[in-house]
């Protein structure tokens, strides 16, 4: 596994190059293309996370104190969704004696919800157990104190 990405990006970068370089390219112009072309796309992530980082911090520096909540909105979001699917379409389901179509959350849901929670709570216990940081308050959306 590769956490970096540099690996997924260079496996990237080789696939196109042997996908539409011509065959009567050398391996060595491969090869140059091949790390050209990793550079490029090692920039474009860059610039990506970079874009990234300028929008959470723009977020977190907004007055509106509903853009600051928006991780514990996400939180109570998917508390209703599971509500919603899991308990109140059952007992409807079960009331009315007819029987509506069984209803999942997808995969990705899980996926994203969980992660987000998780990271939320860490970030709140932490905070909670005194510790204080630039990543702590970009987690829990609260201010550093100084």
């Amino acid at each position: 596994m590769d956490i970096t990405g540099i690996g997924s990006i260079a496996d990237l970068a080789k696939t196109i190059i042997n996908k539409v370089s011509p065959n009567k390219m050398s391996a060595e112009e491969k090869a140059k293309v091949e790390f050209e072309l990793q550079g490029l796309l090692q920039k474009h992530e860059a610039e990506l996370l970079e874009a990234q980082k300028e929008i959470m911090v723009a977020e977190l520096q907004q007055q509106d104190d509903y853009t600051r909540r928006a991780r514990p909105t996400i939180v109570y979001a998917g508390i209703l969704f599971i509500f919603l699917v899991n308990v109140l379409f059952p007992i409807v389901s079960f009331l009315i004696k007819d029987k509506l179509p069984v209803l999942t959350l997808p995969e990705e849901f899980w996926w994203s919800w969980t992660s987000c929670c998780s990271v939320w709570f860490l970030g709140r216990s932490a905070e909670k157990l005194g510790n204080t940081g630039n990543v702590i308050s970009t987690i829990t959306g609260s201010k550093m104190k100084r």
